[in-house]
């Protein structure tokens, strides 16, 4: 799922100005930032069609309510 460039760290664990300004540069001028927003158009269309009707993400949801629904109704008899 590669949506980012991985930075260089110094010994502290801290990244440079350089580096993050290295790293911004070849995401928006490089051929990896041409990639890196391809696959992100890409995850976004299927995040869209996760959440639309009918989608993953709808289906999933709705079962777990469903599995729910039995719950209730045993616990508003009390």
């Amino acid at each position: 799922m590669k949506l980012a460039l991985p930075m260089d760290e110094s010994e502290g664990g801290l990244v440079t100005a350089m580096e993050v300004e290295k790293r911004v540069r070849e995401l928006m001028e490089g051929e990896e930032g041409i990639v890196v927003r391809e696959v992100a158009k890409a995850r976004k269309e299927e995040a869209a069609m996760a959440v639309s009707d009918g989608g993953s993400s709808r289906v999933a949801l709705s079962k777990l309510v469903a599995s729910w629904l039995p719950l209730m109704s045993i616990d508003s008899t009390t």
